[in-house]
């Protein structure tokens, strides 16, 4: 289990500005055009130089790479740097625009942007602007001299330069040193006691990009506590529900979220903090130190929860509306002869769209690391009690607990050692030397076990019912029981598919009839991820919840099984809505593919989560069971496959009455996921990757568990009667050969799983052979 991915940094839909500066360049179809557009950014004409740097905001986002070469290789980050100091507002305006545009949407020019010490230019404008920025909050003299357009100016110079800082601490991990340096608190927080007075997009830049920076920065969350008032302001934004009369709900709720989000970033380290200064006091920290931090998840969940009753299916409707006015337009200004058409609302309707669901994504990152984070630690000790009880969770060895080496090894003395076990075998002879002791398995022991009668049991059971109670009762009233409530229902509200969800049914929904119309199929495609990245989000959420389940009150899920049917029957809706959905045409099968597994992915993953943490007591049919089977087969990564022969092996588990889906499911790993590609491997021309390899040892390791016990229902009919130990016999050889070729230098996670895995095969063998002699 692990905090959720930072939310990545897209670049906006269009150049920032641009549609104020008539006949922009659009296109490049020369290399001899660069150097003029170029020169014209050090015009005499301040006309010529705000033209020169608009286009080249709108030039560099092109989807043509050259011509992004092309600017790079004259320069044009320099030249744009230049023009930061520039005396004409409107040329600095185009000028960091550019550079945010270029920084989010190119990895190698975000490097040179932090190698060309933008840092220095940024220092230089930040005194300026906030002046400017006092000026027109206290509408002194100064204040008054600015008019609208000054005033704008102002918010989009500093909104420009908070985004370009924003984008390289997401982007390029080097510029966090001189970022840190910079002492830009103090400039920052101001923003967040005057909301309402200033434009409420500045201060969700402003958050956002704090946010970014005191996440795992330990220079930057240290400057942040120790700044005065920081933490006080920060406090009071999240506890204000109204924070400013000429905010809107919305925009109120997300600066909420972003002050709650950087205060998060900053909790453990003031937690640690106070309990050193408190640690011989009696009592430990004072409750009204303390209280404001044990409060602050559960105020976030609130408004997060709020904020996320999202109605994406209206969302995807009103897309695809604007989508078709903006292809509409581009149709009506090609056939009037017009090479660029301005931004149109429809544009910007697209562009509130995904900054709006750009807004739920962070709200979902932050409420996935909030849930990490805290789990059910606000509930009493009786979950503890009750994991210890319950909770006892079988090895991922199942009967077998083989340890392999993990020290590194002389390489030369290894393969020596290789060498001379490459004769080993498996036979009849060595089963019943495996290190297994047949009575041992049947014996514990303990002769007083033999007393334990019907009454023993009964009351066993009602300490168990009295226990699994109150840990329920433990559950609803901690942060989990909240987030199980509130936010559960709407992270499966957002991860439902709509008609924007996959490519097929968006070009449908847009009426895109041409398919060769490569812009228009372009917007399609882009709305499509963004709806797609959501839908990812909220299942990474959701599976965030199964995973602290899983950690701290396992039993929850036997106490809710009514619970765990809903959750999978979802889950498998959202499989197969991607899977129902016709296929595009060739030309557009890899973008399709990939738009689908965005969300597939993290769907199977929940399946996983919850297959295992069910211990395979789920709803499944033999139809989803070929479902599954058929992702393992067109997986696009080893990723996926290992998540999907996850699901597959622990609803292989379940017992009495599933021998036929256990057979389907044993002979499927068996057979396609571990016997095929082993065999393969024994090839030398076709040597399997590091990658491919982890969906054999998830398997195998599956395989030891689902068939650990001669007793269970499914053991005689299926591992028996289909032979599969004398399957498995045969791939010892090929298991260790293929252990010896991974590189412990390389990948010694990997060969250390592995070697375990073969470890345990071997192991295996030997037990499934003396199990029913045993008996």
């Amino acid at each position: 289990m692990g905090r959720a991915p930072k939310r990545t940094f897209k670049d906006r839909a269009n150049p920032l500005v641009t549609s104020a500066v008539p006949d922009i360049a659009t296109q490049v179809t020369s290399k001899e055009e660069v150097p003029a557009l170029l020169k014209k950014l050090n015009s005499g004409d301040a006309n010529d130089r705000v033209w020169a740097a608009a286009s080249a905001s709108n030039l560099l986002l092109s989807e043509d790479p050259k011509v992004r070469r092309m600017l790079l290789a004259n320069n044009i980050v320099s030249a744009l740097i230049e023009r930061m100091s520039d005396s004409v507002p409107d040329v600095v305006i185009q000028a960091t625009g550019a550079l945010h545009n270029l920084a989010a949407a190119d990895q190698g020019a975000a490097e040179e942007i932090n190698r060309k010490n933008i840092y220095a230019s940024i220092q230089q404008l930040i005194p300026r602007l906030a002046k400017s920025i006092d000026d027109i909050i206290k509408d002194n003299d100064e204040g008054k001299k600015l008019d609208v357009n000054d005033r704008k100016s102002v918010f989009l110079t500093t909104d420009n330069l908070i985004s370009i800082l924003w984008v390289l601490c997401e982007t390029v991990p080097a510029s966090l040193k001189q970022i840190n340096s910079m002492a830009l608190f103090p400039f920052l927080i101001s923003f967040f006691n005057v909301i309402g007075r200033l434009p409420s997009s500045l201060i969700q830049t402003a958050g956002q990009f704090l946010y970014t920076l005191t996440d795992e920065n330990t220079p930057a969350k240290r400057a942040l506590i120790s700044h005065p008032n920081a933490i006080q302001t920060l406090m009071k934004t999240v506890a204000t529900q109204h924070i400013g009369e000429t905010v809107t709900s919305e925009d109120s709720s997300v600066i909420r979220i972003l002050a709650g989000g950087i205060l998060s970033n900053i909790k453990p380290a003031v937690v640690s903090q106070l309990e050193k200064t408190y640690r011989t006091r009696p009592g430990g920290i004072p409750e009204e130190e303390i209280k404001p931090w044990e409060d602050l998840s559960r105020t976030l969940v609130q408004v997060i929860s709020e904020y996320i009753s999202f109605d994406v299916h209206a969302a995807a409707k009103h897309a695809a509306a604007s989508i078709k006015a903006v292809i509409s337009a581009r149709a009506e200004a090609t056939a009037n002869g017009l090479e660029s058409l301005p931004g149109t609302k429809h544009e910007s309707e697209l562009d509130s769209l995904n900054a709006r669901i750009s807004y739920v994504q962070l709200a979902l990152e932050l409420a996935a690391n909030i849930f990490t984070d805290e789990g059910a630690s606000e509930s009493d000790s009786t979950l503890e009690q009750d994991a210890a009880v319950s909770d006892d969770r079988i090895d991922s060895g199942g009967l077998i607990n083989g340890q392999c080496k993990t020290e590194d090894q002389d390489e030369d003395q290894e393969m020596a050692d290789d060498d001379a076990s490459e004769d080993e075998d498996v036979d009849d002879d060595d089963e019943d030397d495996m290190g297994y002791d047949s009575a041992a398995l049947s014996d514990n022991g303990d002769d007083d076990a033999n007393d334990f009668d019907a009454d023993d049991m009964e009351q066993l059971l009602a300490e168990e019912g009295t226990t699994a109670q109150k840990t329920d009762d433990a559950v609803q009233h901690s942060i989990l029981g909240v987030f199980i409530t509130n936010i559960v229902p709407s992270l499966q509200r957002l991860a439902e598919p709509t008609t924007m969800s996959t490519l097929p049914t968006a070009i449908k929904e847009c009426e895109v009839s041409d398919l060769s119309d490569s812009e228009s199929i372009r917007l399609v495609a882009s709305t499509v991820e963004t709806f797609a990245n959501l839908h990812d989000r909220a299942l990474g959420c959701f599976n965030n919840v199964l995973l602290v389940i899983e950690d701290s009150v396992k039993s929850w899920f036997r106490m809710h099984s009514d619970s765990v049917a809903s959750w999978w029957q979802f889950l498998i809706a959202v499989a197969e809505h991607l899977f129902g959905i016709e296929n595009t045409p060739s030309e557009l099968a890899s973008t399709d593919q990939n738009l689908r597994f965005i969300v597939l992915e993290p769907a199977i993953g929940c399946m996983w989560t919850l297959a295992r943490s069910a211990s395979g007591n789920v709803p499944v049919t033999l139809q989803q069971i070929e479902g599954l089977i058929r992702v393992c087969e067109i997986a696009p990564t080893s990723d996926i496959r290992v998540k999907a022969v996850g699901v597959l092996g622990n609803i292989a588990r379940r017992q009495p009455g599933h021998i036929e889906e256990n057979k389907r499911i044993g002979q499927y790993l068996l057979e396609s996921v571990i016997t095929t590609p082993l065999m393969m491997s024994s090839n030398p021309t076709q040597a399997l990757t590091y990658a491919a390899i982890e969906p054999i040892i998830e398997a195998l390791d599956l395989f030891y568990d689902i068939y650990s016990d001669m007793e269970f229902d499914y053991d005689e009919p299926v591992f028996v009667q289909c032979g599969f130990l004398a399957k498995i016999r045969q791939l010892y050889q090929p298991a260790h050969k293929l252990s010896k070729r991974i590189d412990r230098r390389k990948n010694k996670g990997l060969r250390d799983r592995t070697d375990l895995a073969v470890q345990n095969l071997h192991a295996f063998i030997g037990y499934k052979a003396s199990e029913r002699k045993a008996k």
